[in-house]
């Protein structure tokens, strides 16, 4: 999930949208912190998860209303 998360700040910039790439940068931060939390309180643990499941949620109904995907270059066959 926080590789999803990396792997979408591209092209939530590149639509134009840097304050959601910018925190879908961060977010996987917050989430492993909570995974490496979790030895000491359960708590920690269910604030990261909970934290990437809310963002997932989140970018998921943001592109879900902005559906238009910018145009992309394709490797040239040879």
């Amino acid at each position: 999930m926080c590789a999803a998360f990396v792997v979408l700040a591209r092209p939530l910039a590149a639509r134009g949208h840097r304050g959601w790439a910018v925190a879908s940068r961060c977010v996987p931060v917050g989430v492993l912190a909570g995974f490496a939390g979790s030895a000491a309180s359960v708590l920690a643990f269910t604030a990261g998860a909970g934290l990437g499941l809310c963002w997932l949620a989140a970018v998921t109904a943001r592109l879900a209303a902005d559906p238009a995907m910018p145009p992309t270059r394709r490797a040239r066959a040879s």
